[in-house]
């Protein structure tokens, strides 16, 4: 009896925390969201002048390389290079962009519907949930459900969320599966590894952003760092446009 009430007070521990880590990964992604929506602007125009400069860092070495073997630059030639060279600068400022959009159009979560949301999430988690559930992981319904549930969590949609509880409690039913004894080894080791995760997941960046949101003065200070950056970066902009109009004078970049 005694093993028995043991294994069930680890069980109910085990699902704490794994809904404890679901939590916390959703938080972290919510003060990424919130740190984009206020600072999202100048980090993604500092981050162009950035890659400016490094355009024209390539633009330079180009044009030196082409000098050096008394050669002039094929301007065709140049924009091959550039574009390969700056493919992936690029992609990164794209998905920065995308992302500050994302976070400007999100819309408020009022408390009674967050509290609707997380109740939804944790009896769905207790239902489906992979890792409390791992005989249901070859279930392709199942596991394109969970897709679903996860993304329906992260954007705050009660309705998607209740639409798939109605979804997954029906062919669950299809099964014959209904509230059953889940049958998980090691928990002790596996609440170890996810107390180990939530604590990694609360060093992030992401999550540390909460302390810097609530401190109207750090706030400041960070949109002053973030100007300050971006005037550096200008001027070198500037100074390596004077370096390359060196280039066009020799007639070696035009």
């Amino acid at each position: 009896m005694e093993a028995i009430d043991e294994r069930k007070r680890l069980l109910a521990r085990y699902e704490e925390t794994i809904l404890r880590r679901d939590r916390a990964q959703k938080e972290a992604e919510n003060y990424y969201i919130a740190y984009i929506s206020v600072f999202g602007d100048l980090i993604t125009e500092t981050f162009r002048m950035k890659i400016a400069c490094i355009r024209k860092k390539k633009m330079i070495a180009y044009c030196q390389q082409q000098a050096n073997r008394g050669q002039s630059v094929n301007e065709q030639a140049l924009e091959e290079y550039l574009a390969r060279e700056m493919q992936e600068y690029e992609e990164e400022l794209a998905t920065l962009i995308e992302n500050v959009q994302t976070a400007k159009s999100g819309t408020p979560v009022s408390t009674r519907a967050r509290k609707e949301i997380k109740e939804i999430y944790y009896r769905l988690a207790k239902l489906i949930h992979p890792d409390l559930h791992p005989e249901l992981a070859e279930d392709e319904t199942i596991q394109e459900a969970w897709r679903r549930i996860v993304l329906a969590y992260r954007h705050n949609d009660a309705e998607a969320l209740a639409e798939e509880e109605q979804l997954v409690l029906a062919h669950l039913e299809l099964l014959g599966i209904g509230e059953s004894e889940i049958s998980i080894e090691n928990l002790e080791e596996r609440i170890r590894r996810l107390d180990a995760e939530i604590a990694e997941i609360h060093a992030t960046d992401p999550y540390q952003y909460r302390f810097l949101l609530d401190d109207r003065e750090a706030v400041k200070e960070k949109k002053k760092e973030l100007r300050e950056e971006y005037q550096v970066y200008e001027e070198y902009a500037a100074e390596l446009d004077r370096v390359l109009s060196g280039f066009q004078r020799e007639r070696v970049y035009s």
